[in-house]
């Protein structure tokens, strides 16, 4: 039996996304948003996407933020 707790996470094209200390990193969106996101929130990046980077990153963290991101594109981790 799996009880480990999943975290769903959506797809999010990102112009940037670049580290500013040990914990977090900074997110920059194509609207020009930003948004601090701790790294434990970053689950790796969307391989699938072509023509620009995106991260698979947390949905609670990403509802509190100011970041454009689409929720269409889920994943749980």
């Amino acid at each position: 039996m799996n009880n480990q707790k999943k975290t769903k996470c959506y797809s999010v094209r990102l112009e940037s996304l670049f580290s500013i200390s040990e914990k977090a990193y900074k997110a920059t969106a194509f609207d020009g948003s930003t948004a601090v996101i701790p790294k434990s929130q970053v689950f790796g990046q969307d391989f699938d996407v072509q023509k620009s980077d995106a991260y698979w990153i947390s949905a609670w963290i990403l509802e509190q933020k100011e970041l454009q991101y689409s929720n269409k594109k889920v994943r749980w981790f």
